[in-house]
């Protein structure tokens, strides 16, 4: 083998490796945020049970209460969609390849295939 082909593998290996290092950092990062959400979200979700659920699990009633749930399903639907586009633009950046769609590169990331 040449010097020249080995010095292209030895780089090869190296950019794989950085390359590598950048995914596991990202996807880490990436976990982080999302622990985070819904760490935020259940705080939220235990709240709301705990001021508007009676004891066996029924929901208290009346105006207040079906204010309170309206609001709190906004809440809930604002959360999820907003982290939905916070994945999915991160997905489409760093993990999309080209001509693949996002739900395409999540199947695939995830294994899912």
């Amino acid at each position: 083998m040449s010097k020249f082909v080995e010095a292209n593998e030895k780089i090869t290996e190296g950019v794989t490796e950085g390359m590598q290092k950048i995914e596991d950092g990202v996807v880490g990062g990436y976990k982080k945020i999302e622990d985070g959400v819904v760490g935020g979200f259940k705080k939220i979700e235990d709240k709301f049970t705990e001021k508007f659920l009676n004891e066996d699990g029924t929901l208290k009633t009346g105006k207040v209460g079906d204010t309170v749930v309206e609001g709190y399903h906004k809440v809930a639907d604002g959360i999820v969609d907003g982290f939905t586009k916070v994945t999915d633009k991160c997905v489409e950046t760093l993990f999309a390849k080209e001509g693949e769609s996002v739900d395409d590169a999540k199947k695939r990331l995830s294994g899912d295939e």
